[in-house]
């Protein structure tokens, strides 16, 4: 058999192995890849966004991290792959780091192959060594042992936790969208300055030209964002950076439909800052207005509307509605939404759906009702307060979404 004929059969094996064959985009992107360095093809990341991930001429790399991290997960599922199944193979299947070539290593060539480590190891002080590397084991062993003590009381989940397992074992990269405030620019002559101004009821360049058609105002360059998104990112940061997960930063003005099915996704933010993922509530059984704040619930067995209304913002005492939704996304993918009206709500959710306390009760409440905390599900949430402090977290709605 030729050299190119094996490396085809290996290639052909990997595809088809438990890694790689309940994944169509890696195992689309290895043969893309391996492809294009059997024709000698130097790679760019916008050809391989335009090729493999549906982008187009406006791709900026700088940007949109999608094929480095995509990259990134495909060498690791070759680890797993060899460390595995292919652990007896003559060649391993390389993508050296920095590059976006493949190359087939013979075993033999490669220096921490457990058969070249031993015949360096006979040819030298074979005991002494072997002294050393097992009190340095050892050591190591015992090092990783104090080390997971000291580190296990910030762990602050399960990576099989039901609610969240969908973001922390999935291979699809994690996204939090953030949600920000439209701002337009327009120059008052009175002050001789450019003004940044919002419109509470108007949310993106289209709307500002629906409701104002012949208005020249520009969208601001600054982003604005609310206290409902960043105060609502610690607790969701803290419990992926526990298990050394590493979510990509968006604000929600730069998603596109596109991207829904690229990532697992976490919105945090206002209800008016959903932009593009508004259309995601689809799959729920949930509606909003902006103004006045309602929320509109219709389950689908009766079809009749339920309307739940809270009050604009105030210094007093505050009530907010919070919508936490985890639907399927359009490509095997999740899409969770916290959103709230007032700077309230939206915060306390995420520690609610955190913190262990809380979150074991939710997850509770879901077992008793279904019998199993459902991979996707809808709740409405009510939280009362004092300006931004919470003192009441009521569920008023959880059900189970099917996916289609």
């Amino acid at each position: 058999m030729t050299l190119e004929a094996t490396h085809k059969k290996l290639l052909e094996k990997i595809l088809d192995s438990k890694e790689f064959s309940h994944s169509e985009l890696y195992k689309t992107y290895l043969a893309y890849l391996v492809e294009s360095s059997k024709q000698g093809k130097n790679l760019k990341e916008t050809v391989i966004a335009m090729d493999i991930f549906g982008k187009d001429a406006s791709f900026n790399p700088a940007e949109d991290t999608i094929v480095r991290s995509h990259t990134y997960t495909l060498r690791k599922k070759l680890e797993s792959y060899y460390f595995h199944e292919g652990k007896d193979d003559k060649f391993r299947l390389r993508i050296p780091k920095g590059h976006y070539t493949t190359k087939f290593v013979p075993v033999s060539e490669n220096i921490y192959h457990p058969k070249n480590i031993l015949l360096f190891l006979r040819k030298k002080l074979y005991i002494p060594i072997i002294a050393l590397l097992f009190i340095c084991v050892t050591y190591l062993v015992i090092q990783n042992i104090q080390l997971d003590k000291r580190l296990k009381p910030y762990q602050c989940i399960q990576k099989n936790d039901p609610i969240w397992q969908n973001y922390l074992q999935s291979d699809l990269p994690i996204l939090i969208v953030v949600g920000d405030h439209f701002f337009f620019e327009d120059y008052i002559e009175k002050y001789h300055q450019s003004l940044s101004m919002r419109h509470p009821g108007i949310n993106s360049l289209e709307e500002l030209q629906e409701a104002y058609p012949n208005y020249q105002g520009i969208p601001a360059e600054e982003p604005y964002f609310p206290y409902h998104s960043i105060w609502s990112l610690p607790p969701i940061l803290s419990i992926l950076y526990s298990v050394n997960e590493k979510p990509i930063l968006r604000k929600s003005s730069d998603i596109s439909p596109q991207m829904l099915d690229e990532y697992n996704i976490i919105f945090l933010g206002s209800i008016k800052t959903l932009y593009n993922l508004r259309h995601t509530l689809l799959k729920s059984h949930f509606d909003f207005e902006v103004a006045p704040h309602r929320i509109f619930y219709t389950p689908s067995d009766t079809g009749k509307t339920k309307i739940y209304q809270t009050s604009l913002h105030s210094s007093g005492p505050n009530e907010d509605l919070i919508l936490a939704l985890k639907l399927p996304g359009p490509d095997n993918n999740s899409i969770f939404i916290i959103a709230s009206y007032h700077s309230l709500g939206a915060p306390e959710i995420a520690y609610y759906l955190t913190l262990p306390s809380t979150r074991l009760a939710l997850e509770q409440k879901f077992r008793e009702k279904f019998g199993k905390v459902p991979p996707y599900f809808e709740i409405l949430f009510r939280v009362t307060g004092i300006d931004k402090t919470a003192y009441n977290t009521e569920i008023l709605i959880y059900n189970e979404i099917i996916p289609d």
